[in-house]
């Protein structure tokens, strides 16, 4: 049995240190594929609606809404609740599949995929998020004291 497993005090502190990374990952790389996936939507629907500091900005605040709420469920995860382990593989499994549909279509589409979406679709989510998995995986925060969960 490792350490951590048998300590309560490294525990919690590898869970706070799992949960803070696991926000940042996820909110950084919501910010390249929200970015990516907007600017395709508003070139398709409406070229002209947003100029480029308003579209800056609408990124923003939605990666602003994410991270809060990625926050919150980091606080839970903390909290020893089951099913922001769930919810956190689900999150980095759709941020890393999205980012490969983003970076797969702008190869096919263009010949040769530009250095935005090789870097924020291809690399960024398998350099931060994938590995990320497995501490998720193998780490289980401690239930709260008093059974409840």
């Amino acid at each position: 049995m490792a350490r951590w497993e048998r300590d309560p005090v490294l525990r919690r502190q590898l869970t706070w240190l799992l949960a803070s990374v696991e926000v940042l990952a996820l909110t950084l790389n919501a910010y390249f594929v929200i970015a990516a996936y907007l600017r395709r939507v508003l070139v398709a629907v409406a070229p002209t609606l947003l100029s480029v500091d308003a579209f800056v900005a609408v990124v923003l605040v939605l990666t602003g809404i994410y991270f809060v709420a990625a926050a919150v469920q980091g606080y839970q995860f903390v909290r020893g609740r089951p099913w922001v382990r769930t919810a956190f593989l689900v999150q980095n499994s759709v941020w890393i599949v999205l980012g490969i549909l983003w970076f797969a279509h702008n190869l096919v589409g263009q010949g040769s995929p530009n250095k935005f979406a090789t870097w924020g679709g291809l690399l960024l989510p398998l350099v931060t998020l994938f590995p990320l998995l497995w501490p998720l995986l193998s780490l289980r925060p401690m239930a709260p004291a008093g059974g409840r969960g």
